[in-house]
């Protein structure tokens, strides 16, 4: 895939001449630049102030030497470009610069003066032998846990933002405080998430107008008309992995044309003679348009298009269904929404604000696929196709919590109210009913625990076997009888998503050492506002379990008298525990860890799967946990039961 790397810094509103007044003393800075092999030329300075305008300096090279002085009071960043070509990063604040470049190689060049810029180049700066998406997730890390530092939307802008949709962009910005949110890039990542919120799932696609390999003007809409569904393919002839997926949409028109599927192509390129030539050889036999611009082209800015190949699928009234499908997948999703029957989701959800609704499908074998639709005054829908039984995640917008179905392809009607999210309304899904039903009648037994576990040895080929394991029954159970349940499990069962997490729970469990694997430092408030940063911590400590849960999660609160017991046993050896909580509400957190006893250190962001943590971790479910060593290490994941105390056992025996 080619990448188009983006900083998303804005056109300049107006060009000045650099100032030659004196500065007073500690009110601004003065740049001091030297060129070694560029004797003459031009060096200009753009700042980019918190209000979100912007100044361009430009100052002469004469012997080699130029400078640069104007009054400052706040930090900025700027980027200092040097005849119009190779461009430094630095950030300005009331002090004198020494600038020392090499005008053939960039890693000669010295900044002296400025401790910001020092700071800068040290967060940014790749570490040795670290490649580029190592170096990205890095950045992302430091970003989550720095979320106060004036560098944080410059980062998110200069390196991560070309890779995010609206959902992340907008997750990530809403972590960052004060004085993150008081800089120019922050106010344009919010402009930049208005954009992409406009081509979000469930929007409708922005139109535009381009002209066709014979200088045709096509009208996106008036093209889609008597169509269901049109592919907005971007592309270019000169990027062979576009080249390789013609034949792959190629394919997909031949199969769906008749059912009312067609393509529009974008093209990326800048010779007319290598487009037309693209087309004709690989057989394009749908319109395809371009204004030549290349990634300046109008069509190109108004959808973002970072990377190609790159689409976008919309329906016969424009809404955008799908983005960035491709192959198999592409007609995967086709067969879904071109299918006359399938599933739908309709929902009044009284007091839940505006925003974008998830809907996450836990589809059979360990697959998963993602969509989204705009909520308004509580009202929301999905339609689709579903191949099996499987369970559907409902994600509110931020703060509103969620909910977990079991459906097929059925017409679920869901109402319920925000302040009572967890006793929603779910009707209509047959099989969500029949997981119900067992769940309240092994309630009212004496022992529901073992109601549940002989429901299971009884119907192991039941698609809701896999979820009483998971949900219920893995706490109490011993390793071998966790392997021998699962390995019982046959037809529907091993059908379900569930049944691959278990199958993975059981890999995770039998690890033990990580070599070479450190937790990923974060930094959360406890129950009394204190910040607890987790690398301090750990210090001095022999073990420390790093524990996942939430008050309102039944598998984690059944866990806690295992995490009371291997406390109350190790604690006076070197063993400590630090409760992460993924609750939403203050109150019934504070009362979890009152009622289970939970004595040791707990901190949460009350954000639920919004928190960092979910996003450091890549959580997708709780219970979990990591149990490391005082420098950090992890040493085993998931510790969960008794497996909990029968490893602590044999590492306090060592």
């Amino acid at each position: 895939m080619i990448k188009k790397f983006v900083t998303f810094i804005f056109a300049m509103a107006f060009v000045a001449v650099a100032f030659s007044q004196t500065v007073p003393f500690g009110q601004g800075y003065v740049i001091n630049g030297e060129i070694k092999g560029d004797k003459e030329g031009f060096v200009t300075l753009r700042s980019y102030f918190r209000d979100g305008n912007e100044r361009v300096d430009t100052a002469y090279v004469e012997k080699g030497k130029f400078t640069f002085r104007s009054p400052i009071k706040e930090v900025i960043p700027a980027l200092l470009t040097i005849n119009g070509v190779r461009d430094f990063r630095i950030y300005l604040e009331p002090t004198t610069y020494t600038v020392k470049i090499n005008a053939k190689k960039a890693s000669k060049t010295i900044f002296k003066g400025s401790k910001w810029t020092d700071e800068w180049v040290n967060v940014t700066s790749p570490l040795k032998n670290e490649d580029y998406d190592v170096h990205l997730r890095r950045l992302e890390n430091w970003v989550l846990n720095n979320p106060e530092h004036i560098f944080c939307a410059d980062v998110i802008s200069s390196y991560l933002a070309y890779k995010w949709d609206y959902e992340e962009l907008f997750r990530t910005l809403n972590t960052l405080k004060k004085p993150a949110t008081q800089t120019y890039h922050y106010l344009k990542l919010r402009e930049r998430e208005k954009t992409l919120n406009n081509i979000a799932v469930g929007q409708k696609a922005p139109d535009f107008t381009s002209n066709n390999v014979n200088g045709k003007k096509v009208n996106l809409y008036s093209h889609l008309r008597g169509k269901k569904f049109l592919l907005i393919d971007f592309w270019a002839s000169w990027n062979s992995t576009c080249r390789e997926e013609n034949q792959n949409i190629l394919n997909a028109r031949e199969r769906y044309l008749s059912k009312g599927f067609d393509v529009l192509s974008v093209s990326l390129d800048k010779n007319m003679e290598d487009w037309k030539k693209a087309v004709r050889e690989d057989g394009l036999k749908w319109e395809n348009v371009s204004d030549l611009k290349m990634w300046e082209g109008e069509v190109v800015k108004k959808y973002l298009v970072n990377s190609i190949p790159f689409n976008v699928l919309i329906d016969d009234k424009g809404i955008i269904v799908a983005k960035n499908i491709r192959a198999a997948e592409l007609t995967n999703k086709l067969e879904e929404v071109i299918g006359t029957n399938g599933y739908s989701i309709t929902a009044d959800i009284k007091g839940v604000s505006d925003g974008v609704v998830k809907l996450n499908m836990l589809l059979e074998n360990g697959n998963k696929r993602n969509y989204t639709t705009q909520i308004r005054d509580g009202k929301f829908e999905f339609k689709g196709v579903v191949d099996f039984v499987c369970v559907a995640q409902i994600v509110l917008p931020t703060k509103n919590g969620d909910f977990s179905f079991f459906m097929e392809n059925d017409n679920i009607k869901i109402t319920g109210t925000k302040e009572d999210i967890e006793n929603i309304s779910i009707k209509g899904s047959t099989k969500n009913d029949v997981y119900a039903n067992i769940i309240n009648r092994c309630n009212k037994t004496k022992n529901p625990m073992q109601c549940l576990m002989d429901d299971v040895v009884k119907n192991p080929s039941t698609f809701y076997a896999p979820l009483l394991i998971s949900n219920y029954l893995a706490p109490y159970l011993s390793d071998v009888q966790l392997k021998e349940i699962i390995n019982s499990l046959s037809g529907d069962a091993k059908r379900m998503y569930q049944y691959n997490l278990l199958k993975d729970y059981i890999k995770d469990i039998q690890k033990t050492e990580q070599i070479g694997e450190k937790l990923i430092d974060f930094t959360l408030p406890n129950p009394n506002g204190v910040d607890i940063k987790v690398s301090e911590f750990i210090q001095g400590k022999r073990y420390v379990l790093i524990d996942f849960w939430a008050s309102w999660c039944v598998p984690c609160r059944n866990e806690s008298k295992f995490l009371v017991q291997a406390y109350n046993k190790y604690n006076s050896q070197g063993f400590d525990i630090l409760g992460v909580s993924l609750d939403r509400d203050r109150n019934r957190w504070l009362k979890g860890i009152s009622d289970d006893g939970l004595v040791w250190e707990n901190v949460s962001d009350l954000l639920q799967w919004n928190s960092i943590v979910v996003k450091l971790y890549k959580l997708e479910s709780i219970p979990q946990n990591i149990l490391v060593d005082g420098n950090g290490n992890i040493v085993a994941r998931n510790l969960r039961g008794e497996n909990l105390i029968q490893t602590l056992n044999e590492i306090f025996a060592k």
